[in-house]
């Protein structure tokens, strides 16, 4: 009977910090059937070398080139690994506030961050990169590990950057075609509208106004783009202002959460919460 191990982001960084690693093994350094099932997504890159992956019931070579990607709740491994080199990119995507705009139109995109609960699951990679793209893509990855290890001032806005770039880069690797109809790219306009008025009570009919929608319309363009609801895009903009807010002054928590546009403090300690896993007061202290 095979044994088999959770992991979870937290194995890799702190609650304060953005969920994302890399993870770099070199030829023959990664175990051979180590099944484990990870709480995570993550990017599998085969750099160089063969390897034989090995997820649920399903086998699958895969070689330099390979793109597997891994959602919660597969358990996999690999197998035959004595020349396999590999760099994995693993994130949260419930736990990251990405501006999608029209990311969605991209397939691959849609599978790196999928609406829903249920993941699909694959032992076969779901693109082969050439050369030149294996290069490309393995130098942001290295880029992002590098600023991940650094303290620079920044260094939050340099690390999104480029996790955007890797991702982008590898939807459009391989001739993806979508024939989909794309979504408006306007909700970008509604976006910038909440960033500029996030402390202000933002009724949805102004954003839909925005973009020239009507308000069913807007809702629906929205989450096919960013994966949530106007609202619950708007209390992540509120919550990554009052996380700056904490750190660079001294004014109380409920005066900070009623500058961010949060006018109950007990709601705005519990969202904060919820999506930073810490109290205000405790992730205050901790960057302090």
């Amino acid at each position: 009977m095979k044994n088999i191990y959770s992991s979870w982001i937290k194995n890799f960084v702190s609650d304060n910090e953005l969920p994302l690693y890399v993870v770099y093994r070199g030829p023959g350094q990664h175990p051979a059937r180590l099944f484990h099932e990870h709480r995570f997504t993550e990017i599998a890159m085969i750099i160089s070398g063969n390897a034989e992956h090995i997820l649920d019931n399903q086998r699958e070579k895969v070689s330099a080139g390979d793109v597997l990607l891994i959602h919660p709740g597969a358990v996999h491994a690999y197998d035959d690994t004595a020349t396999m080199e590999i760099i994995n990119l693993i994130y949260d995507p419930n736990r990251l506030s990405l501006p999608m705009l029209d990311g969605h139109d991209l397939p691959l995109f849609r599978q790196f961050f999928p609406t829903g609960s249920k993941y699909n699951n694959s032992a076969k990679p779901v693109l082969k990169l050439n050369a030149k793209e294996s290069v490309s893509t393995l130098k942001l990855i290295r880029q992002l590990e590098s600023e991940l290890n650094t303290r620079t001032p920044g260094r939050q806005f340099c690390i999104m950057a480029l996790f955007m770039q890797i991702i982008i880069n590898l939807s459009r690797s391989g001739n993806i075609q979508d024939t989909a109809k794309q979504v408006s790219f306007k909700i970008g306009d509604a976006i910038s509208y909440m960033n500029k008025h996030s402390q202000e009570n933002i009724e949805l009919e102004t954003l839909a106004r925005t973009v020239n929608m009507s308000v069913r319309n807007f809702q629906r363009h929205f989450k096919s783009i960013t994966g949530c609801t106007p609202v619950e895009f708007l209390i992540k903009i509120r919550l990554r202002n009052a996380a700056a807010w904490l750190i660079n002054n001294d004014e109380p928590i409920g005066m900070i959460a009623l500058f961010c546009g949060f006018y109950d403090s007990n709601y705005f300690c519990k969202k904060f919460k919820e999506n930073f896993g810490i109290t205000p007061k405790l992730f205050r202290l901790q960057h302090r």
